[in-house]
């Protein structure tokens, strides 16, 4: 079989397991409500606590893009807020209608020529973002299991998930602090002659990725770049913490970060666009963890997901219509010839 059409059958694999996920956990879900309890429950939402929910929902997406353009201005990207906002809100709403979480593919490799922005740059911030993302919601995580202490939930979980936390906040830190030495040595590996071709390039660009994170991991920045991801993850907890009064179901802010952190972990599950299945049944079992009944427990996952996806779907497509350039640019360098193929002949 040639390369192209392995890649095209992998492809179809793993679009194929995430919709045997999301329908897994549909079942799963409906085996244990009654739709007519959940349409009750939602009529007696408390509708005014989601204008407060959407708008904690945006405090922690401005906050995304602030941080997003500190680490490509470190990095030395001429970027500006402004500048960022439309391409990260639109690989959002890719990430939320196209699979795989290409949304992100395309702020690493098609938004930044449109933006001036190194491809390897951007990829590196990414990549920084979202790593710096899972150790915040794992001790999120830690910090709710441990603050609700419920019978439901047996202490080796909430062990595993502090060790978790603290284990890969040390080794993202030593990664990202001695970054500079991990490129060099990937490089020098990559120019050895015994190394095959493909394993000189990826080296090569594992090697470029190091090298970004070295310009955006001073300790300064570093700081100010957790600090900015604590609170992007205190905004989105505090949607559904004003989702959870609007059922009327305890909500203390503790409650609000177990039932967010577990939400959101679950969308590294493959599934179907949009994190359709896995979210759902995450936030499911995290309100009945709290001692919500099963008709508010599959509300708010009906609630809180359309929250989160509905919003940052019509602003990352009203973000993207308003900058028609950012994929037009891409286009156009794409179509430019190497510039050895330009040299007139004589």
């Amino acid at each position: 079989m040639s390369e192209p059409a392995a890649r095209r059958e992998r492809g179809w694999l793993k679009h194929a397991i995430g919709a045997a996920i999301t329908i897994l956990c549909i079942v799963v879900i409906a085996s244990k409500v009654n739709l007519a309890d959940v349409l009750a429950a939602l009529r007696q939402f408390q509708w005014p606590y989601l204008v407060a929910a959407i708008a904690f929902l945006a405090a922690g997406y401005g906050l995304r893009i602030l941080r997003w353009s500190i680490l490509l201005g470190t990095a030395g990207a001429p970027v500006s807020f402004g500048n960022c906002a439309a391409p990260f809100l639109g690989s959002i709403a890719l990430n939320n209608v196209l699979p795989l979480r290409l949304g992100d593919v395309v702020r690493a490799f098609v938004f930044p020529v449109a933006m001036g922005v190194g491809k390897a740059t951007a990829a590196s911030s990414l990549v920084m973002e979202r790593l710096i993302d899972l150790m915040t919601l794992l001790c999120c995580l830690a910090i709710g299991l441990f603050a609700i202490r419920t019978a439901a939930v047996p202490p080796m979980i909430t062990e595993s998930a502090l060790t978790m936390a603290v284990a890969g906040g040390v080794a993202l830190a030593a990664c990202f602090l001695f970054s500079g030495a991990v490129a060099r040595l990937l490089r020098g590996w990559s120019q050895r002659g015994s190394s095959s071709g493909r394993t000189q390039s990826a080296l090569g660009a594992i090697a470029d990725l190091f090298t970004g994170f070295q310009g955006m991991s001073r300790p300064r920045i570093l700081l100010l770049t957790l600090l900015i991801s604590m609170l992007v993850w205190v905004g989105e907890s505090g949607l559904f913490y004003f989702v959870l009064l609007g059922f009327g179901l305890p909500a203390t802010p503790s409650m609000a970060l177990l039932v967010m952190s577990i939400a959101t972990l679950s969308t590294l599950v493959p599934s179907s666009p949009g994190y359709v299945g896995p979210f759902h049944l995450a936030a499911f079992t995290a309100i009945s963890l709290i001692g919500g009944t099963t008709a508010q427990a599959g509300s708010f996952a009906v609630l809180a997901h359309l929250a989160l996806w509905v919003p940052t779907s019509l602003a990352g497509a009203l973000a993207i219509l308003s900058r028609p350039g950012l994929f037009r640019s891409a286009r156009q360098a794409a179509a430019v010839p190497p510039i050895h193929n330009q040299v007139s002949k004589p």
